[in-house]
């Protein structure tokens, strides 16, 4: 089951769109796409009608939003805070 980061760490409520940015200015970090897994991953997809920012926590999560099957916009990140937000 997925996890999601909807919230900083100051409580502030993620935008509709324009996640990545905001994940940043709270001390979140934008990388290229990670070939593995990796600790405090969060992959913000581009669904359209808004953006989901979703917390990687294991590999099965990590597959699942690499598929070559999934041509939906993506931003990675690394964001310490990940685990304790994401719900």
């Amino acid at each position: 089951m997925g996890k999601y980061i909807n919230q900083t760490s100051s409580g502030e409520i993620l935008p509709p769109s324009g996640k990545s940015e905001v994940i940043v200015m709270d001390g979140g970090r934008i990388i290229p796409q990670p070939a593995d897994f990796i600790e405090n991953l969060v992959c913000v997809v581009d669904n359209f009608a808004f953006e989901a920012a979703a917390y990687c926590y294991n590999e099965r999560e990590f597959l699942d939003f690499t598929s070559p099957a999934d041509y939906r916009k993506k931003t990675w990140l690394i964001y310490d805070k990940a685990k304790d937000l994401a719900n």
